[in-house]
């Protein structure tokens, strides 16, 4: 005979029956626990406050340094900045497509600036000179055509003549190239301010004698010349170094402000032939004129 068995009473029986719940070192209640799970949950809490506050306070300090340190600096930068139509053969250059200022340059002809090889790394340029009260001068002229005159004795190792196919007369004077430096007469440094606007800073220095050391590697120190006793601004790539009126040198490198530092210039001597080979109107200091001028001194 069937066994007859009822489905009702089985799924009764089961609902009857609760799940067990197991807790672990987390979730079991205080009351429940012993003294050494205690011990070890407090512990834990101690560790993760602990953490917890170790990573706040050292975002602050950090925080707090870092603006701290940037106010020393800005404490520490002391510029003496000048208009840029002071100088009308200076030449700011900017990134076309940013508009961010990328170096200085040397107006040299009616059409072409010089300026360090750094200056071409961001695309196509323009360059600013002369007064922006000028409306021609505020447009800017774009340096569409690149000369690349190659220098051992600047980082980049190279220079670029930018020339541009409009004149710029009527904004810029063209600068000569000195031919021989007076060693004992001091130079200015001519370069970018940081500010926004039609500004450049510029100060006066010493140079080193000829027989110098420089602190940096893989460039030719005989096409090259540093000088001393920097004032509290720092020198950029490409500023220039001008003395009795005459362009001498492209700064090598950037230079920080820090103490007994040196800043160096790639000699444009070394590169005469060179340039006047492209044959682009660029004037050069007469050798024997700067030498009798220098022999009266």
């Amino acid at each position: 005979m069937e066994e007859i068995i009822d489905d009702n009473k089985v799924i009764e029986n089961d609902n009857d029956l609760e799940p067990e719940y197991k807790y672990n070192f987390i979730n079991r209640p205080w009351d429940d626990r012993s003294i050494k799970s205690k011990v070890c949950l407090v512990a834990l809490l101690i560790a993760i406050f602990t953490a917890t506050m170790a990573c706040v306070i050292n975002n602050f300090v950090m925080h707090y340094r870092s603006f701290n340190s940037a106010t020393n600096l800005n404490s520490e930068i002391n510029c003496f900045r000048i208009k840029l139509n002071e100088y009308p053969f200076v030449a700011r250059i900017h990134s076309l497509s940013s508009k961010k200022l990328i170096c200085v340059g040397a107006v040299v002809s009616q059409t072409s600036v010089l300026a360090s090889g750094v200056c071409v790394q961001n695309g196509p340029i323009l360059a600013y000179m002369g007064s922006n009260a000028n409306s021609r001068c505020k447009k800017g002229f774009l340096l569409e055509i690149i000369d690349y005159v190659k220098h051992d004795g600047i980082v980049s190792k190279r220079l670029v003549l930018l020339s541009s196919q409009e004149n710029t007369a009527e904004c810029a004077v063209p600068i000569r190239i000195g031919s021989t430096l007076d060693w004992k007469s001091k130079v200015q440094i001519i370069g970018r301010s940081s500010n926004v606007g039609w500004t450049l800073t510029r100060q006066l220095v010493s140079l080193t004698d000829k027989y110098f050391k420089i602190p940096y590697k893989n460039v030719n120190k005989h096409r090259m010349f540093c000088t001393k006793h920097l004032a509290r601004c720092p020198v950029k790539a490409g500023d220039l170094l001008i003395q009795r009126g005459f362009l001498f040198g492209l700064a090598t490198t950037s230079v920080q402000i820090k103490r007994n530092t040196k800043a160096c210039f790639a000699n444009l001597t070394a590169v005469r032939g060179e340039l006047d080979d492209l044959n682009l109107g660029i004037n050069f200091e007469s050798v024997a004129i700067a030498r009798t001028n220098l022999s009266k001194t």
